[in-house]
C-alpha cells in the first residue's frame, strides 16, 4: 500500500533513535518501503538524538512541527525513558510524536511510557510486516496531528 500525501509540504522526517544498527537497518528499510519520501537521520544514542533536536531547535522552531521520534528504550547512557522524560520536559518539544519500542510485556512499563508522555509504547516487532503496518500507523496519526494543526 502506497502512502500519499494531501499536502507536499507535510511530511515527516523520522527521528530514528537505536544503539543495535541491525534494528534501525530494519526500521529504516520498513519506512523506505512505504514510499513516504520522508528523510530518516538515525541516531545510535539518546544523548545524539538531544544534540542534534537542541542544534536543530536553536537554527528554527519551525521543523519541530515536522518530527517524529522513534526510539529504543533499552540503550546504554540514557535509556529510552530518560530520553522521552527529556523530550517531554521541553516545553517546544512535548507536542513532538514518540513512539517507544520496549522488549517487554510488562505492564507497569507499558504504564510508565503512556504517563511519561509516548504517543506509542509498544514491544519492539518481531517481523518485517508488523514493522511496516507501525510506521504506517505512526505515520496516519502524524498526518492527523498535522493536519489537526494547521486547521487551527
Amino acid at each position: 500500500m502506497e502512502i500519499s500525501y494531501t499536502n507536499s509540504n507535510h511530511k515527516p522526517i523520522v527521528l530514528l533513535v537505536d544503539d543495535d544498527e541491525e534494528d534501525r537497518m530494519l526500521m529504516r528499510m520498513a519506512l523506505e518501503s512505504m514510499q513516504m519520501a520522508a528523510p530518516i537521520q538515525e541516531f545510535d544514542s539518546g544523548e545524539r538524538l538531544l544534540n542534534f533536536m537542541q542544534q536543530e531547535t536553536d537554527q528554527s522552531v519551525t521543523s519541530l512541527n515536522s518530527w517524529i521520534v522513534i526510539l529504543d528504550k533499552y540503550m546504554p547512557g540514557l535509556s529510552g525513558f530518560d530520553t522521552l522524560r527529556k523530550i517531554k520536559e521541553n516545553p517546544l518539544w512535548e507536542r513532538i510524536p514518540v513512539v517507544l519500542f520496549v522488549n517487554t510485556q510488562n505492564q507497569d512499563e507499558m504504564e510508565l511510557c503512556i504517563d511519561l508522555g509516548a504517543t506509542v509504547c509498544i514491544s519492539k516487532p518481531l517481523y518485517f510486516d508488523e514493522i511496516k503496518e507501525l510506521m504506517r500507523e505512526v505515520y496516519q496519526h502524524w498526518l492527523n496531528s498535522a493536519s489537526a494543526s494547521s486547521n487551527k
